[in-house]
């Protein structure tokens, strides 16, 4: 077995070198994680033993005198207490006496005057926390909270837990009363924070004291947040993606191709041969597939009790939704239990997968899953795209006279949004189109709210897309389709704003405020590129 210093020495030539096209660049990422791997561990063989955080960690932190604390020790706590703050009082009159009463460390990020310079030390607490309790409140506008946890769906959707209660058309927040206009982008932004968990396969909880009975779980049985079922008081998952890639669009085009007799219902072994055939992985046997089918727990919720007593497997039918949750089965086993596929680096990795101990897994696998997750290996050359552009409203001027004649006179080709707004009904399409493009450019502009174009932006952020951000500030007297926001919207919009900056910077991902010089920025990469 090759040493681990010889591992070591081998990522630093090639870092060095950036000679990363020899060994192919899925093969370089992977040797990258590893490294992280291998000099940590080789840290704490160093040290023999490492000291329990327990033993010298307080119960609790509240976000206050923290500020100095030195980087060597990093802050550890089992749950981090994220989501809604001010005027909410989930975490001190439920969240918090229950993790007290069970013994449980957590972080609470709620304080009194909530500045930019508590960014960092909230983010060092997310990074150690076992367990992330977001709760998405209605008395709050939730900018930041919807922001990060689109973004904790693609980095930790093994332990995010997630409650999210929604507005109300006429309710209040602040004591200000949210227009027609707000509730809208409100509820657009929930349902596509929704609708980005349900790709990660994450659960949402309608309750505080349910998640906290999860989470409890959770830490005590060492299991992920998608090991809990119907019996935990999980709200049931709706269907509404495929897997790599493949969205309901393409899902129902696939059913339809084989409902040939438009009777809603196609054949069980067609149907998975269908699924298997369109990831170019090789196809179960009968009988194994029973079995996936027996232990698979969306797709149980969906049959009768007698559907798999029949004489006959070869004559199952199934439904459009159980369609989909085949779909979800299948691409679950193809990231975790190693089914053999085309793709020479991502079958040695799920093997690697399988073999894997929890520490490697959260070191290595989980990272390099990620970026599987947004890579899409079969793409055919008549769909790809140099550059994708989102922008949304009134940009879209901006797009038609300005950005695209530069980016046609640069020699590039383009996928462009035509959009008022990103919601779950476009969503499907236009992550497509971001999948088969070489880097994405997406602009959130200050004539918008910019809910629902933030969380995307920090959910491929968290999925290592290629990307470049023009963030750019609500100013005071905003205007907003001409309605004026008030000085308390403003303030919540921009919190937003510096969390996804914040993270984006955190990451690597290029942000302007100008959106000119955004635009030329992703050009000279695309062509750096080529």
């Amino acid at each position: 077995m090759l040493s681990l210093a010889y591992w070591v020495h081998m990522y630093k030539e090639w870092r060095l070198t950036k000679n990363y096209l020899i060994i192919g660049p899925l093969a370089y990422i992977m040797l990258q994680e590893f490294y992280i791997f291998v000099t940590e561990l080789a840290h704490l063989c160093s040290e023999r033993t490492a000291a329990s955080m327990s033993a010298t960690r307080l119960l609790h932190c509240d976000g206050k005198g923290t500020n100095n604390k030195s980087s060597s020790n990093r802050m550890a706590y089992e749950v981090f207490l994220g989501g809604s703050c001010n005027p909410t009082t989930w975490r001190s009159e439920i969240a918090i006496p229950t993790l007290q009463r069970l013994g449980i460390t957590y972080y609470n990020p709620q304080v009194s005057h909530w500045g930019p310079e508590l960014i960092a030390q909230e983010y060092e607490a997310k990074q150690t926390a076992k367990v992330l309790l977001f709760v998405i409140d209605n008395q709050t506008r939730n900018s930041a909270g919807i922001i990060e946890a689109a973004q904790l769906a693609a980095t930790r959707r093994e332990s995010l837990i997630l409650v999210i209660y929604p507005y109300r058309q006429g309710q209040t927040i602040l004591d200000e009363t949210v227009s027609i206009q707000e509730y809208c982008d409100l509820m657009n932004g929930l349902l596509v924070l929704q609708y980005l968990m349900e790709r990660q396969r994450i659960p949402i909880f309608e309750s505080v004291s349910i998640a906290l009975n999860c989470t409890s779980k959770v830490l005590r049985e060492e299991i992920h947040v998608q090991d809990l079922h119907a019996d935990d008081g999980i709200r049931p998952i709706k269907i509404s993606f495929g897997q790599n890639g493949m969205d309901l669009l393409m899902l129902r085009e696939i059913f339809r191709s084989m409902d040939i007799n438009d009777n809603g219902t196609v054949n069980l072994e067609e149907a998975w041969i269908a699924l298997q055939s369109s990831v170019k992985c090789n196809v179960s046997s009968m009988p194994e597939l029973l079995s996936v089918v027996n232990k698979s727990e969306a797709y149980r919720t969906l049959i009768d009790d007698g559907f798999l007593a029949k004489k006959d497997p070869t004559e199952l039918r199934i439904n459009f939704e159980q369609f989909c949750a085949l779909a979800m089965e299948s691409a679950w086993r193809v990231k975790s239990n190693g089914v053999s596929c085309e793709s020479e680096i991502p079958s040695v990795w799920s093997i690697l997968c399988r073999k894997a101990s929890k520490f490697l897994r959260r070191a290595i696998v989980q990272p390099f899953n990620r970026f599987l997750d947004w890579t899409n290996f079969f793409v055919p050359e008549s769909e790809k795209r140099d550059l994708y552009v989102g922008v949304i409203g009134k940009d879209q001027f901006w797009l038609e006279t300005t950005a695209i004649p530069s980016i046609e006179s640069s020699g590039l080709s383009l996928y462009r949004s035509s959009l008022n707004e990103y919601n779950v009904k476009v969503l499907p399409q236009e992550l497509q189109r971001m999948k088969n493009s070489r880097l994405i450019l997406l602009i959130v502009p200050q004539h918008s709210r910019g809910i629902t174009i933030m969380a995307l932006a920090a959910h491929l952020i968290g999925l290592r897309a290629k990307l470049v951000l023009c963030v750019q500030t609500l100013p005071e007297d905003c205007l907003v389709s001409g309605e004026k926001l008030t000085e308390q919207a403003v303030k919540d919009y921009n919190r937003g704003r510096m969390y996804l900056s914040d993270y984006a910077t955190r990451e690597g991902v290029p942000v302007f405020q100008n959106i000119a010089d955004a635009l030329q920025h992703a050009i000279q990469l695309v062509q750096h590129l080529c």
